[in-house]
């Protein structure tokens, strides 16, 4: 998604928050979650700092998630 700026709220995973709950497979990084570091303003040149942190952690969180559903689905077979 692009020009979303300060759209979603994330935790300290990156996942994304509903009605305050925070999705099992949705994760978010760069400044579509900015609000949540900046908080009202914007500092320039922090938009690749922002994306390159919470891409990290929004990845890991997303491979973890992953990992989940397919252990759960092996589970179940």
């Amino acid at each position: 998604m692009t020009f979303t700026y300060l759209g979603v709220r994330v935790d300290e995973t990156a996942a994304v928050h509903f009605s305050g709950k925070p999705s099992a497979n949705l994760f978010a990084a760069g400044e579509i979650m900015a609000g949540n570091v900046l908080g009202k303003g914007y500092t320039a040149g922090v938009g690749m700092t922002i994306g390159t942190i919470f891409g990290r952690i929004a990845g890991a969180s997303a491979a973890k998630a992953a990992a989940t559903v397919q252990e759960n689905s092996r589970v179940a077979a």
